[in-house]
């Protein structure tokens, strides 16, 4: 029986999840999760980084962040929230944005091809749901299914949209999403 690839991110995602939480706590801040995650942070953008790796990084990065104590989902969540304006700080991010301007749909249909320069042995699938909803789903997904709930309700946030994101779990590491928005 083959084995499935451990899916990865490339360090330049990894490496904006640092910097931004130097901007916000400091020096201190970066030491402080170097400390909590007990392993070098220094990742050159090319790196294959392990996602359980960015995925301990981002929760640790909310932890010390955080004003009160979350729950597992909640920290979920607010990590996936995090990923993405971390996210929308990279040149991928400009790029996508300069290509399709603020046309949101045409983004989240294109995430497979957007996906492919974050993630390797990672799979996106996205379906168009209607006029103003997209379904997305992800095969060889190490993220809690919570992560990209907060990802993409954080997208829409930040894109201007009210809507909802849903989450289903369809086995071990494969979860659809359905985005709906109100008109754009």
């Amino acid at each position: 029986m083959e084995e499935t690839p451990r899916p990865t991110i490339k360090g330049i995602f990894v490496k904006s999840h640092i910097r931004s939480l130097e901007r916000e706590r400091g020096h201190e801040g970066v030491e402080e999760l170097h400390k909590r995650f007990g392993r070098p942070l220094n990742y050159s953008n090319t790196d294959d980084v392990p996602i359980r790796d960015e995925v301990a990084i981002l929760g640790h990065i909310v932890d010390i962040t955080s004003s009160r104590h979350l729950n597992a989902q909640e920290r979920e969540l607010e990590a996936g929230r995090l990923h993405f304006r971390n996210f929308a700080t990279t040149p991928l991010w400009a790029l996508t944005e300069s290509l399709f301007g603020a046309n949101q749909k045409k983004i989240l249909m294109r995430s497979e091809y957007i996906a492919g320069y974050v993630f390797q042995d990672v799979t996106f699938l996205s379906e168009d749901a209607g006029p103003t909803s997209v379904k997305i789903t992800m095969f060889n997904n190490d993220y809690p299914i919570e992560h990209f709930q907060g990802f993409f309700d954080e997208w829409l946030k930040t894109a201007g949209l009210s809507g909802t994101v849903q989450a289903k779990s369809l086995g071990i590491g494969r979860y659809e999403y359905t985005l709906w928005w109100e008109g754009e």
